[in-house]
């Protein structure tokens, strides 16, 4: 039985066919590989890469990954750089090898003409037969109004069957948005009014897609679009304004995943009454959620009598962006915020705080991250006063402190000191002290 056994053990060996030894590797097609990209790479001008690239085919694959790398070569649209290619051959060759890598449609100012012409172009052209850009995922069209209709939408929605996230201030009646079956974000801005924003359309896009998580229909003049109903699952962040959603504010705060809400007035409108009445019933309705105000209160002109009534019911709040309180006494003290729990806080706007009101409401806010500071405020000493107060904080992050006029007030030297202090830092980002020029703004948990 052993015998029998070191027979077939000796039998399946000898079956086995050496694996050839590995190959030293290929250093001279390696180092040609370099020395190709180095030259590549020094090449300003996309007629003469192109003409490089059809010239070297083995470097294909390098020259694809180069272009993919410039975020600008990812683009595509009648103002592109790559139009520069006046010869018909070179044109082809770079559309055909970079159609499936294009991520973005642009189209701005007049392009070449109209979009449509656009289209046919590509459509049509000498031995091409592209008419899809699979990877683009967001279009911008930000162009002459009169140059894009309503049936263009509907070529655009075959040729870009994967968008996702689209912003237009076109002149259009927002016709065939419904064609872009996979779009997460809309932002439809109407900035003009001989084709104004369809109710019809509008009330579609509300009740249909729902793959959408942020919509923008602010009209920057009136809104001609009513809308009654809105069934978007997954919608995030609403940006509307307000003869838009208060016929349907109701099924707006119901939305499950909502996250801001922003509400612009129109302009002819006397919303007196109307504005704290839609405000008043946000606070109610949403007062276990809302994270973050911002309003102007220049414009809004909500009574002084709100604060104290809903701040202190705000059980969450922890940021609160609002300007121009346009009140002769100023009443966002301590008394009136959830200090123990702020985090976020701008006086960058016109309000009167004076510097007592300011610094003791820093003193109560332990958790404050964020300041931002108008220009009267905006000088060394009241950073180094801050500073004092937020030295007491046991292991306290830093206090970053924003101001569009600080970096005139310092010397380089001190606008790199406060950079990079310990306690008080001096940024110059304003992101995060936006608000709502024409309105108000909500942010809910």
């Amino acid at each position: 039985m052993l015998r029998n056994t070191k027979f077939y053990k000796l039998a399946l060996e000898a079956q086995r066919i050496p694996l050839p030894e590995p190959l030293p590797p290929n250093y001279i097609d390696n180092l040609h590989e370099i020395f190709f990209e180095q030259i590549f790479e020094r090449i300003d001008y996309i007629s003469d890469q192109v003409r490089m690239a059809r010239a070297y085919p083995q470097f294909l694959p390098q020259v694809l990954r180069l272009w993919q790398k410039r975020w600008h070569y990812r683009i595509v649209g009648p103002n592109t750089a790559f139009l520069g290619l006046l010869d018909i051959e070179d044109y082809v060759f770079f559309m055909e090898h970079m159609s499936s890598r294009f991520t973005e449609l642009h189209v701005h100012e007049d392009g070449v003409g109209s979009f449509a012409e656009f289209y046919d172009y590509i459509r049509h052209l000498c031995d091409i037969n592209i008419i899809r850009f699979p990877s683009v995922e967001c279009c911008v069209l930000a162009g002459n109004p009169n140059t894009m209709v309503d049936e263009d939408i509907r070529d655009l929605t075959a040729m870009l069957p994967n968008l996702k996230r689209l912003t237009s201030c076109m002149n259009l009646s927002g016709l065939y948005m419904r064609g872009f079956k996979k779009l997460e974000q809309l932002v439809f801005k109407s900035m003009y009014h001989s084709v104004p924003l369809d109710s019809r359309w509008m009330q579609e896009i509300c009740l249909s897609m729902t793959q959408l998580r942020v919509l923008d229909i602010t009209d920057s003049f009136d809104s001609s679009v009513r809308l009654y109903d809105i069934k978007l699952p997954n919608l995030e962040v609403l940006k509307i304004n307000l003869s838009s959603v208060e016929c349907m504010l109701s099924q707006v705060l119901q939305l499950p995943k909502l996250r801001k809400l922003a509400v612009r007035f129109d302009d002819s409108r006397q919303l007196h009454a109307d504005q704290e009445t839609i405000f008043q019933q946000i606070v109610v309705a949403k007062s276990e959620s809302i994270t973050r105000i911002a309003l102007n209160n220049e414009v809004v002109q909500l009574p002084a009598r709100w604060q104290q009534s809903l701040l202190l019911e705000l059980p969450k709040l922890r940021a609160l962006v609002c300007e121009n309180w346009y009140h002769d006494v100023f009443f966002l003290d301590r008394q009136h915020i959830p200090c123990e729990q702020m985090q976020v806080l701008s006086f960058s706007g016109w309000e009167v705080v004076r510097e007592y009101q300011l610094l003791e409401l820093v003193a109560e806010c332990p958790q404050l991250k964020q300041l931002a500071l108008n220009g009267y405020h905006s000088n060394v000493d009241k950073l180094q006063k801050l500073q004092a107060i937020r030295s007491l904080e046991r292991n306290a992050k830093p206090l970053q402190v924003f101001s569009e006029v600080m970096w005139t007030h310092l010397q380089p030297s001190e606008y790199q000191h406060w950079r990079c202090n310990k306690h008080v830092q001096v940024t110059c980002d304003g992101s995060d002290y936006e608000y709502q020029e024409d309105g108000f703004e909500f942010d809910f948990i």
